[in-house]
């Protein structure tokens, strides 16, 4: 049985590129809250600045390419980051515990 491993960053292309490489040495690794709903879900708490990336990153999940297009077509905002301690606990856990 192989155990279950999740990867959870801040919504910008700089962490979806981390993940992308990491899954080249574990290519199970799962995502979590990394995604355009959770994004948007947390609009209201405001969004950092990150620069934008051109690199094309084959590993990412189709929700992950998702939210890695729109990030790099500024579909968001300019240059738009989501800090991973900026997602409400109560909306992780329960993503998380799913």
């Amino acid at each position: 049985m192989r155990a279950r491993c999740t990867y959870w960053g801040d919504l910008d292309t700089h962490r979806l590129a981390i993940l992308s490489r990491a899954r080249l040495q574990l290519p199970h690794l799962e995502s979590a809250l990394m995604d355009e709903a959770t994004l948007l879900h947390h609009r209201d708490v405001g969004f950092g600045k990150s620069a934008i990336g051109a690199a094309e990153f084959p590993l990412l999940t189709p929700v992950e390419q998702s939210l890695y297009g729109g990030l790099k077509q500024q579909r968001w905002g300019v240059n738009v980051r989501l800090e991973q301690e900026r997602i409400a606990w109560s909306y992780a856990w329960n993503v998380l515990v799913a």
